[in-house]
């Protein structure tokens, strides 16, 4: 937002509450995110917000003089203006809903762009969030049900239309007119109007997680207060968790809806069929034509920019869950499928409760977001578990709680009737509830193999024009499809490699049957500089998403792993899933002859310094990587790619005595990456009662390449078959 001579600049109380607000947000947990920046407009503006909160009041203020030292102004409840502090509220912008002249107010400032307006179309806090019903915006209050107030949208289509007129009457000369509108709005002349039309921006606030209960400030007020009024206590209770115990508060400034456009064909029509109207009858008749359908269009756009988090679609599925209830992992299933496909299709910027680690959720025990939200539906006893079964008690998830207890008594419903706009969404989540298992499975493991080539995509196309971009087939993660009655194998390539790399190792294993993952670590296949801006935990995700997609099409697993990739193998293998039948690492990087590795954190902090310092000469951004593999390798190492093997050397280290899987290590007797004392250890200390080390006669750290694949691949035939008990053929 562009500031102009016609905005006022913000008193010094304004200012100063500014500065409060920012404390607040600096020493408390609180998180404030904005979207939809560009959206924000130097033209007179009416922000029009959803209420949940008495936080928005005064929150969306202070943002919004954050982008141009304005003092926006907005309305708030009368019974707050009392004494000293109504004329603190008036010196910061905020004036009563039933100040007298208000609307002539609102209209002169706008018309001429002195001051923009916040304005909470609803007319007062949805704290149910139920906004929707009979196919049109709704709000369901604690006394009746009625359609959102068309205030907001009067003011504006008034602001716009009158401008207008008073333009016209000002080229006219038309004296009655002119005297009347300057009278009103008390103006002066066409210099005093904005040179810009009114627009009204949505904007959503979103907050995430939503989780009653006790805080300072509710305790502060209990000391304070004797006599604490129900109503104030909710309030703290809600809003007392947000501001102060680690909370998300999303702000989106939606797209600009400008009144010249929408109001166009309805000007056209009026003007050719009825030009005999006066201009006050024409006004009053196009703003009662316009204002509802100008109401629904900006509640819309409102609702639906809302920050779509992991509470919204575990609470809207747990609505279709039937009651016989339903499998704990098909319900995480279900789960998983509906957030990675809405991710996909809505354009916008989820909450990063949906980002990429909710792989973990059907791949692991613990996935932190799951489990917040199953702590409270468990704390409402909304759910019940038996038997690895999960129960929806309907008659509490639909219960009839009053206005004013909803979000203290029944979140859940709260958050699902937060989502009912997302119309789309929702239909998803009830068509995913109707899968079979064998559908399930299907979609789960085609949308978590399209989400891994929408990662690799992603990576590719930020370095497209770079020079040393390795070739797409190469660095591509794939999937080669195996027997069904086949046992699936996961494969990682090492470090500076891509897929490419164990290909070869993968078509051999396919030729036997099985179905093969070639998984591609984030970072890798795509360009060197790509290595700048990777954790260990990208590592894992992609391991994890690998491991999904296989356990979707076979009843069980083998994780393998070359060099590096073997490390990875090895911290699955860890985490004990069940449907693990026994791990394979091919020469793992467990321990490395080179010393380069054990000084990449000394480098690291040396890079830092010398950037601190201002002194580029100094740095160590990489170093050459001498390869003869230059097809699948990359020929640049960044020291914060080494940094990560590293870690992953010592995380794996921590992880051994948890491995208990059936485990074969088969590697080179004279390696000369890896140190063959690394493949001793890994069998010493795994917990594993059927472990072999298998060493190969080679100087040749790639064994993988042997006869294109093959040697290595009927070495993992005979042990799967030995597994099985299953005689190999010579």
């Amino acid at each position: 937002m562009l500031s102009k001579s016609t905005l006022e600049k913000a008193s010094r109380s304004f200012r100063f509450s500014a500065l409060l607000v920012r404390a607040i947000r600096r020493f408390s947990r609180t998180s404030v995110s904005i979207e939809g920046q560009e959206n924000l407009r130097s033209a007179p503006t009416l922000f029009v917000i959803n209420h949940f909160t008495r936080l928005e009041t005064g929150l969306l203020p202070q943002i919004l003089h954050s982008y141009n030292e304005q003092m926006v102004h907005s309305l708030a409840d009368s019974a707050l203006f009392v004494g000293k502090f109504a004329q603190y509220l008036e010196s910061v912008g905020a004036y009563p809903v039933d100040m007298p002249g208000r609307d002539e107010k609102i209209i002169a400032e706008l018309m001429r762009g002195s001051h923009n307006w916040i304005i909470f179309p609803e007319g007062a806090m949805i704290k149910n969030k139920k906004v929707v019903g009979k196919g049109r915006f709704q709000l369901h209050l604690s006394d009746n049900i009625r359609s959102p107030h068309t205030g907001a949208a009067t003011l504006a289509l008034k602001c716009y239309l009158i401008k207008k007129e008073y333009k016209k009457a000002l080229a006219e000369n038309n004296k009655a007119l002119i005297q009347y509108y300057e009278s009103t709005y008390h103006l002066h002349g066409v210099n005093d109007l904005a040179p810009l039309d009114l627009c009204i921006i949505p904007v959503n606030i979103t907050y995430y997680p939503l989780r009653p209960g006790k805080n300072l400030l509710s305790s502060s007020a209990h000391l304070l207060l004797k006599d604490l009024s129900p109503k104030l206590e909710e309030e703290l209770l809600v809003e007392g968790k947000i501001l102060l115990k680690d909370s998300d508060i999303s702000v989106t400034f939606g797209r600009a809806i400008e009144l010249h456009t929408f109001s166009k064909p309805y000007r056209r029509a009026f003007e050719y069929l009825l030009p005999f109207l006066s201009p006050k009858v024409r006004i009053n008749w196009l703003v009662k034509l316009m204002g509802s359908r100008l109401t629904q269009l900006f509640m819309g756009r409102i609702y639906r920019r809302l920050s779509i988090n992991m509470d919204h679609i575990i609470a809207t599925t747990l609505r279709v869950i039937p009651l016989a209830g339903i499998d704990v992992s098909t319900f995480k299933k279900q789960i998983y499928l509906a957030c990675i496909s809405i991710k996909s299709r809505d354009q916008r910027r989820v909450h990063h409760s949906l980002n990429n680690h909710i792989i973990n959720l059907i791949t692991t025990d613990v996935y932190q977001p799951y489990d917040n939200f199953m702590a409270l539906a468990f704390q409402e006893k909304v759910v019940s578990i038996k038997d690895k079964r999960l129960f929806v008690r309907k008659e509490t998830l639909f219960s009839n709680v009053s206005f004013h207890r909803m979000r203290i008594d029944n979140m859940i419903a709260v958050l699902a009737n937060e989502f009912e706009v997302m119309k789309y969404s929702v239909a998803l989540i009830r068509k995913i509830s109707r899968y079979s298992e064998k559908k399930l499975d299907q979609e789960v493991g085609q949308a978590t193999e399209q989400r891994d080539r929408c990662i690799f995509e992603q990576e590719r196309q930020r370095y497209s024009k770079e020079e040393y971009l390795q070739s797409k087939d190469a660095g591509k993660p794939r999937l080669f499809k195996g027997n069904k009655g086949k046992i699936g194998i996961v494969l990682a390539h090492g470090f500076l490699a891509s897929p490419g790399e164990v290909s070869m190792l993968a078509q051999a294993l396919n030729k036997l049957g099985y179905g093969v993952y070639c998984v591609r670590l984030v970072g890798h296949g795509t360009h060197p500089k790509a290595l700048q801006d990777i954790s260990l935990s990208d590592w894992e995700l992609s391991y994890q998403r690998a491991y999904s997609i296989l356990s979707q099409y076979h009843d069980q697993v083998l994780l393998a792993g070359f060099s590096a990739g073997a490390l990875l193998a090895l911290q699955k293998a860890a985490q004990g899933n069940t449907n693990i039948l026994a791990t394979v690492l091919i020469n793992p990087a467990f321990k490395l002859h080179q010393k380069s590795a054990s000084l990449s954190p000394f480098i690291e902090h040396w890079d830092q310094a010398m950037q601190y310092l201002s002194l580029p000469a100094g740095k160590f951004n990489y170093i050459e990587n001498k390869t003869q593999y230059k097809d699948t390798n990359y020929t640049k190492m960044y020291i914060s790619g080494v940094r990560c093997l590293t870690q992953l050397q010592e995380q794996s280290a921590q992880a051994l005595d948890k491995i208990k899987t059936p485990l074969l290590i088969i590697q080179s007797d004279n390696d000369p990456i890896v140190d063959i004392q690394g493949a001793q250890q890994i069998i010493q200390k795994v917990a594993s009662l059927d472990k072999q080390l298998l060493c190969v006669e080679s100087a040749d750290h790639h064994l993988i390449y042997r006869d294109e694949g093959k040697f290595i691949g009927q070495l993992i035939h005979q042990f799967i078959e030995k597994l099985e008990g299953v005689n190999a053929p010579d």
